[in-house]
């Protein structure tokens, strides 16, 4: 093996001689240094993800109010007269939504301005909880620990939800038994237990199931929810990814690029 001496030279090259001989060779190193253009490009593709994400949950979530407003109530209403009675069944102890009654009429029309829709003048209705009903004779007798009645055109039913109901009027909510956020119960109807109702005008009365109506779209709500919130989470994910990505591309930036190094070897 031939003896060398190694070098540096002030252009970048470094000269290896070896000794005896008189060829030469020579290579050249390159020493390139990462830029900041991959973390940059894969920054902007995870905001772009991150912004997707965050567009899905949005849409998904405002589908949700749209479903509330599209429910029916055709298939959960049926007609019990002018007298029926309703058995309350709450056998998960978690509460019910319970039913509205209807009677047939404008909400929004009171002739005589007396403040109750007309369609409710000269009738007194009854909604007692079991065999609990009073011997009133004439007015409404109605047992407020079970149901919510007011026909006023401007009372408390009148901020109900009417989905699609039409022509009919909101004259009581019954059995609402589901705690507020403060664990509130409007309602306390006990589980196996009955609800009579009846008027004195001869007035056919409908009543809502909301349980059974709300049951399909809760279900739906669970499905929906989940897509939101695995949208809303992959696109925080991916946001923080981009920041990151883009935080190391900036520290890249106006690095200094080192030379290519050429080794050289001459022989003597």
């Amino acid at each position: 093996m031939q003896d060398g001496t190694v070098w540096p030279q002030h252009d970048g090259q470094t000269t290896v001689q070896i000794s005896p001989g008189t060829s030469s060779s020579g290579f050249t190193i390159a020493n390139p240094q990462k830029g900041p253009k991959v973390p940059m490009i894969i920054a902007a593709v995870l905001v772009a993800i991150g912004l997707v994400g965050f567009l899905i949950a949005a849409v998904v979530g405002a589908s949700i109010e749209d479903a509330f407003r599209d429910l029916s109530t055709n298939d959960y209403t049926r007609v019990i007269g002018e007298n029926g009675t309703l058995e309350y069944d709450d056998s998960d102890m978690m509460g019910e939504e319970g039913w509205y009654l209807l009677i047939e009429g404008d909400p929004k029309v009171d002739s005589d301005g007396n403040g109750q829709a007309d369609a409710c003048d000269g009738l007194n209705f009854t909604i007692t909880w079991g065999d609990d009903a009073s011997s009133n004779e004439s007015g409404n007798d109605i047992d407020s620990k079970i149901a919510r009645f007011d026909c006023d055109i401007q009372g408390d039913n009148s901020d109900e939800e009417y989905f699609d109901i039409e022509d009919h009027i909101i004259i009581a909510r019954i059995c609402h038994t589901l705690a507020d956020e403060s664990g509130e119960k409007e309602h306390t109807c006990l589980n196996g237990g009955e609800v009579h109702i009846s008027n004195d005008g001869g007035v056919n009365m409908s009543v809502v199931d909301l349980d059974e109506m709300y049951e399909p779209f809760v279900e739906d709500l669970i499905g929906i929810g989940l897509v939101s919130g695995g949208s809303f989470f992959a696109g925080c994910c991916s946001i923080c990814g981009g920041v990151l990505a883009l935080f190391v591309g900036l520290m890249r930036v106006g690095g200094k690029k080192s030379p290519e190094q050429n080794i050289q070897f001459q022989s003597q």
